[in-house]
């Protein structure tokens, strides 16, 4: 028997083991909470100030697009000229800042043709409101318990178009922007998209008030005000097409250029306009880009787009891509099932839950024994939407004859491999299906939320395709965060290694198309000294955590790792790249706290070979160790001290769940080794292979490695956790007594 522990249960368990009171969590590593101003103008320069925690020997920033570039000029405020190409396409971008606590976790930067400026610090009433000029942006920074206010001219007739990015750009702020008039008088209020639609009445000066929903403040309360000329595009329909380069969508906004009426008026009651176009047409970037969708989007393939303007570009919008699949607009008068729409098979049909109250239906044919996934979505596209679906199977017979089975409901996807660090699970549904014989499957749907409001933005798409099984790769770092009591926290993730250091990464598995099989994990990019363990999903399972660890031979190292999951489906051999993540914000008790987290560019890797692991537990002698099922194994360890780590540690065994019981081996402040009994018998450990960890509290004085290449006295009293690298166990069965001769 070959058994792999169940590693993603092993933190869940971990820290219930130790001392309530002891502060767990990593040791020190750069995170990066805010960069301010978050953006710059194409072909210009400005200084940026990077706030954070343990971000000392700050020497630099790295930017996913090489034309945006950096130079420290302060470094005890951590100041940079940031400098943007002239060919830097407008989008948003990733940054993190490299110190010598390692590569920080992603923020994000913002490119644009706007004028750039940044919100003046007195601004705090109607009489101190700052400018705000055409095609122009502002960056700004909440204060607490009051507004920001600015003032924009505007002739009559004129229509301004004043749009407010927060949540987009990694800011904590739920921002709210007021119109007002020069005497005060409130004129309007941001969309769901941030966004004021006005056109001014009368010359004059108008004034904008913004300020956090609930008046927070501080350097993560961050926002962009624009004041834009450019096209702004409130949704896309279809909101998922076949191909990137022969596809053509149709935009719904205003402002856009060679437009027509759309005959739709907005949620705001504004008027909006249509524009079909070429996905070819358009300028496409990366995610995040700028645009918000939830972790359960990662089963989407697409991009982020944006209607290019002779000078100013729209707002980003996400566009999904299925290839290989038909698809379907869907048509008026299909509000009942005796009127259902019918749509090919394999295919998609793409709607909306518009006007309220909203129910359409559709039929997809369906051949006897054939295997059918059936999709729907809506929320995962980013609409505020509660997708009710029925479906009923129909089979139907040579001469016509109908035989419904019976009527299935379906409301949420609950289940969420990712747990609380990237949650999946969603307000969609999805639904496998084994015809039983000719016929067709009716769909009916409608929106649980829209049921008052007229809001023609909240698409959908149904799809019906037979099964392809195969599988997506999500990997994160499994950061061991802090906890104090009962607190629950979520650190801000980012993967620095120091020598000596084993550090968990978790990989989740989004299993498609009832596929169950096994999938080989592979690292794509480690430098020297570094190797990655754990590599195995079995059958069945959702997530692993697997550990990197860093030896004595490891060198210093910044740059991106590849994760690679390989798995034989059928006679085939499938291969995916894991998309990495990021945590958005650090989480203090995740109880009482949302955790949201986003797709990031970019895995990247940071170690420091100055910088030593202050305690290191490793196994002596020969690998693997082997014992008898019916007897006992020892297993001999040295333990390595560096710094002013000195207190007693106890050690205990994770990753085999019969020795969950096992009590904890204590290693004196002044022991070099020590030995690990395992009493196999007492513990009734099956004949197998195993793979463990040794973890331990451990508490110290921590001194920082040099600092922009200066050596430092700097130290901080720490309480961390501490891994050892994996250690294997052979269970074997004891020989069989030889029997007696007569």
């Amino acid at each position: 028997m070959i058994y792999f522990s169940p590693f993603r249960l092993f933190f869940a368990g971990l820290f219930f083991c130790f001392e309530i009171g002891q502060a767990l969590g990593q040791l020190p590593a750069a995170q990066m909470t805010a960069v301010f101003p978050l953006g710059c103008q194409v072909g210009k320069e400005t200084e940026v100030q990077v706030h954070g925690g343990d971000l000392e020997g700050a020497a630099e920033l790295r930017f996913t697009h090489p034309g945006i570039t950096a130079e420290l000029t302060n470094t005890a405020e951590r100041k940079f000229k940031v400098s943007v190409a002239e060919d830097v396409p407008t989008g948003v971008y990733e940054v993190r800042v490299v110190g010598a606590l390692g590569l920080s976790n992603s923020r994000l930067f913002a490119v644009s043709t706007l004028d750039e400026s940044r919100s003046p610090s007195g601004n705090t009433s109607m009489k101190t409101a700052a400018a705000l000029g055409d095609d122009s942006v502002v960056n700004g920074v909440c204060v607490v318990r009051l507004s920001s206010w600015f003032q924009v001219k505007a002739k009559k007739g004129q229509r301004l178009l004043l749009r407010i990015s927060a949540k987009s750009l990694d800011s904590r702020m739920s921002p709210v922007m007021l119109l007002r008039s020069g005497a005060g008088e409130r004129l309007a209020r941001t969309n769901a998209d941030g966004l004021i639609d006005f056109t001014a009445p009368a010359n004059g000066n108008y004034l904008i008030q913004v300020h956090d929903e609930i008046f927070r403040g501080g350097t993560e309360f961050f926002f962009r005000l624009e004041n834009s000329s450019g096209a702004h595009v409130d949704f896309i329909s279809p909101p998922i097409v076949p191909s990137f380069s022969e596809s053509k969508i149709t935009l719904f906004g205003r402002n856009l250029p060679g437009s027509k009426p759309a005959g739709l008026k907005a949620a705001d009651g504004q008027s909006l306009e249509q524009l079909s176009v070429k996905i070819s047409e358009l300028t496409q970037a990366g995610q995040p880009g700028g645009v918000v969708l939830p972790p359960a989007a990662i089963v989407l393939d697409g991009g982020v787009f944006r209607l290019p303007g002779n000078s100013v570009a729209s707002n980003p919008f996400f566009v999904g891509l299925s290839p290989g699949n038909s698809l379907t607009m869907e048509q008026d008068g299909n509000d009942t099932a005796d009127r259902a729409q019918r749509i090919p098979t394999p295919g998609l049909v793409a709607g909306s839950f518009y006007p309220a109250r909203d129910v359409d239906c559709f039929m997809f044919a369906i051949k006897k024994n054939e295997v059918y996934w059936l999709d729907v979505f809506s929320q995962r596209l980013g609409c505020s939407t509660n997708p009710y679906v029925t479906t009923q199977i129909v089979g139907v017979s040579e001469d016509g004859k109908e035989s419904p089975e019976a009527v299935k409901e379906f409301y949420d996807l609950k289940d969420n491999p990712g747990g609380r660090g990237f949650n999946v699970s969603n307000r969609d549904m999805s639904w496998s299906f084994q015809a039983k014989a000719d016929g067709y499957c009716r769909v009916i749907l409608r929106d649980l939320v829209n049921q008052s409001s007229e809001d023609p933005s909240r698409g959908y798409v149904v799809a019906l395709r037979r099964e392809r099984p195969g599988f997506r790769l999500v990997v994160h770092p499994q950061t061991v965060a802090a906890v104090w009591k009962k607190n629950k926290i979520i650190e801000l993730m980012a993967t620095h290694l120091r020598k000596g250091t084993t550090l968990p990464v978790e990989l989740i598995v989004l299993r498609e198309g009832n596929f169950t099989g096994p999938i080989t994990i592979t690292a794509e990019g480690l430098p020297k000294g570094v190797e990655l363990h754990h590599c195995l999903v079995k059958a069945n399972q959702k997530a692993i955590t697997a550990f990197l660890t860093a030896s004595e031979q490891v060198v210093s190292f910044i740059g991106d790792v590849r994760f690679v999951g390989k798995a034989m489906i059928g006679d085939r051999e499938e291969e995916q790249a894991a998309r990495p993540t990021a945590i958005i914000h650090r989480v203090g008790d995740y109880d009482k706290e949302a955790v949201f987290s986003r797709v990031a560019k970019e895995c990247a890797l940071s170690i420091n070979a100055e910088d030593v692991e202050p305690i290191q537990v490793a196994t002596m002698g020969d690998v693997p160790f082997t014992g008898l099922h019916n007897g006992k194994v020892k297993i001999p360890l040295k333990v390595k001290r560096t710094g002013e780590f000195n207190e007693s540690i106890k050690l205990k065994v994770f990753g085999i769940s019969q020795l969950d019981k096992l009590g904890e081996l204590e290693v004196k402040k002044d022991q070099g080794e020590a030995t690990l009994e395992i009493d196999l018998a007492k513990f009734k450990v099956p004949v197998g292979r195993y793979i463990f960890h040794l973890a331990s509290t451990v508490k110290g004085k921590y001194q920082y490695p040099p600092l922009n290449g200066k050596k430092t006295d700097k130290k901080k009293d720490v309480t961390c956790q501490m891994f050892s690298p994996p250690i294997v166990l052979e269970v074997v069965a004891a020989p069989k007594p030889l029997e007696k001769t007569k």
